[in-house]
This record gives structure tokens, C-alpha cells and sequence, in this order.
């Protein structure tokens, strides 16, 4: 049975789609029965959900062949401006700038809303709490084991060896590198003026890895490492993840209830839907979410693609939220979700 739309357990699905028109400006008619396919790539933080919706989606319309590759944002992005997919998912908003270089006016349609959080790979060591300065500090190289007074200070139960800390970090351009740099640069000083915020940043220590699985990967082969990742793949791979210290001070697990507060602080958008809910002051958000966005050209040549391409945001945003709501993604309640919706409209 379908998850209606008004309701409270109405999903938020941040994803980026960019279609590239290939230069055409005059329609192209196909019929309604005609087989369309539409390829896409990119950010891989909301492929597990992605996946799923690509073969339920195929189940319900046969003759649609949808195709997606987690290939990371930074890289559908750039197919997407080569013209070698359809759309693109993203992590990372395309900047006024970006925005400018595209042939046609994309537009961001935020699908689900997710969690980066810190794992570890630390032997005998349960959840550990951390701050954004701690994280800052091992990041950036200032903290350098991990029986560090700081990190002591948070977790004075742990048995934190005098180990040094292997930090692992993403070397390719990453969303999810994006979510997490911008809540350090929000809680950092430091942070924000030596190293920043972006899909890619100088980082000053660390090993790196291609996309969030590789990442996974990493941090589980290697004894006394730390990364980054999306919540479901440190489910995916068993990895031990730590609750960070939120804007009221509490440190929050990253579960469906905590991700969901962070992204009640989008509400008030209501036809830019760029926006960061990183540091999120809602009560009981857990302070590293990221909306991830599917951004579609506002202007689709092909009838048959733009019709299929209507046709499957608006599934994704009815029945596409109960495949979401099973897999520890936040939600976006109405209005915010209504004003998303009815973007769909703008699609010509």
C-alpha cells in the first residue's frame, strides 16, 4: 500500500538529476508506448536507495529502462556536461556559476535525506562520541592518536589504545566529502580557514579512496583507521560508527528519527531547494546530513524522455518513499515536500 503524500511519514529524497539536450532545441515526439531509456550517474551516498528504486521502477513501467552508476557526484556531474548520460546524481548543489554553464537551466529536486557518519576500526572499542573539533583536529593531523586527551575526555569508560590514528579520507569528488567539510567548516574555525568546504579539499593527512564503498573497504581492512561515510554503508559493512555532539549539546545516534529532525530546517525553501542542513539546531537532529538532489534540465528536447522522466518524480515521491523509509534515510515533511512536488511541473 502507498505512503501518502500529506502525511507525517511523507520521505524527503534529495537526488540530482541533469539531463544535457545535446544542443537540440525543437521537441522530438514519441509514443506513449514507445521504449525510452534513461542513463544516468553519480553520487553514490544514496545508491542503495537508488538501486532499489531503479528495478521497482522497472517492474512497474517495463518499457522504461532505467540505468544509474555510482560513479560518485563529481563524476555524473561531468558526464552529464559531456552528454553521456541522461542525469546525474549529486551530493554537492551546483554553484549560481555552474548553473550559468549549462546549456539549459537544470533544476534541483531534493529526493532523501542522509547521514555521513565517522567509522572506525578500532579492535575492542565500542561507540565512541566525538565533537567537530575532535574531528576536526584528527582530520586536519592536529590529533594524531587515539588515547589523545581530547578524545579521552569524551569517552573516559573506552579503552583507546596509544595507537596512531590512519585517517582515510576520499580522494575522488565526493558529496558525501562535501557534507562532511561543510559541518567541519561550521563548527571549526580552524577548519573553515585552512582547509574548507567541497566535493574535494587540501587534506593534510590521510590515505584515500574512491567512493563510499572503497571507502568502507578501507577503514575495515585497517586496524586503528577512520573515515567517513554514509550511514548504510557502515550498516552494510559492520562498521563501528560514532554519535556526534549536536547543536544542543547532546550526542545523537544517526537514526532514522535524528536524520529526519535535521531535515525539518529546510522547510522554509520554497523554490530554491539548495540548501545545507549540516549543524542542523532542530531537536534531536544528528548534526552531519546532507539532502542529496536529482537535477534535471528544465527544458527536455525529447517528449518521450520528459514525459517518463515526469512520470518517474512523481512515483519517486509517492510510492518511492516507502522503499526510503526502510532504509534509515530521513524524511521531509509538508509543506516542503508539496513545494518540491510541485517543481515537477516546471519540466518542459
Amino acid at each position: 500500500m502507498s505512503t501518502k503524500i500529506g502525511t507525517p511519514l511523507a520521505i524527503g529524497f534529495v537526488t540530482v538529476v541533469l539531463s544535457v539536450l545535446m544542443g537540440c532545441s525543437a521537441k522530438t515526439s514519441s509514443a506513449p508506448n514507445t521504449p525510452v531509456s534513461l542513463k544516468g550517474a553519480g553520487a553514490t551516498a544514496p545508491y542503495f536507495v537508488y538501486s532499489k528504486w531503479m528495478d521497482a521502477y522497472r517492474n512497474a513501467e517495463p518499457r522504461v529502462h532505467l540505468q544509474y552508476e555510482p560513479t560518485g557526484s563529481g563524476a555524473g556531474i561531468r558526464a552529464l556536461k559531456a552528454q553521456t548520460v541522461d542525469f546525474a546524481a549529486s551530493d554537492i548543489p551546483l554553484s549560481d556559476e555552474e548553473i550559468g554553464t549549462m546549456s539549459v537551466k537544470p533544476l534541483h529536486f531534493p529526493t532523501l535525506v542522509g547521514a555521513i557518519v565517522p567509522v572506525y576500526n578500532v579492535p575492542k572499542v565500542g561507540t565512541l562520541n566525538f565533537t567537530g573539533e575532535v574531528l576536526s583536529g584528527i582530520f586536519s593531523g592536529r590529533i594524531r592518536s587515539w588515547n589523545d586527551r581530547a578524545l579521552l575526555q569524551l569517552n573516559p569508560t573506552a579503552a583507546l589504545p596509544a595507537s596512531p590514528i590512519i585517517v582515510v579520507h576520499r580522494g575522488d569528488s565526493s558529496g558525501s566529502t562535501y557534507a562532511f567539510t561543510d559541518y567541519l567548516s561550521q563548527v571549526s574555525e580552524t577548519w573553515r580557514k585552512d582547509i574548507g568546504r567541497g566535493g574535494t579539499v587540501p587534506w593534510p593527512v590521510g590515505e584515500a579512496a574512491s567512493g563510499n564503498p572503497a571507502m568502507a573497504e578501507l577503514v575495515k581492512k585497517t586496524p586503528y583507521s577512520i573515515g567517513y561515510v554514509e550511514l548504510n554503508y557502515a550498516i552494510q559493512d559492520t562498521l563501528s560508527y560514532g554519535f556526534v555532539r549536536n547543536a544542543e549539546g547532546k550526542f545523537e545516534k544517526p537514526d532514522f528519527r535524528a536524520v529526519g529532525a535535521a531535515a525539518n530546517a529546510v522547510e522554509t525553501m520554497k523554490t530554491d531547494f539548495r540548501a545545507s542542513i549540516a549543524n542542523s539546531s532542530a531537536k534531536g537532529a544528528y548534526p552531519i546530513c546532507t539532502l542529496t538532489w536529482l537535477i534535471v534540465p528544465s527544458h527536455i528536447a525529447d517528449t518521450g524522455k520528459l514525459r517518463e522522466m515526469k512520470k518517474f518524480l512523481r512515483w519517486a515521491y509517492s510510492d518511492g518513499q516507502e522503499i526510503a523509509l526502510k532504509m534509515d534515510y530521513g524524511i521531509l515533511q509538508p509543506p516542503f515536500l508539496n513545494y518540491v512536488r510541485d517543481q515537477i511541473g516546471k519540466l518542459q
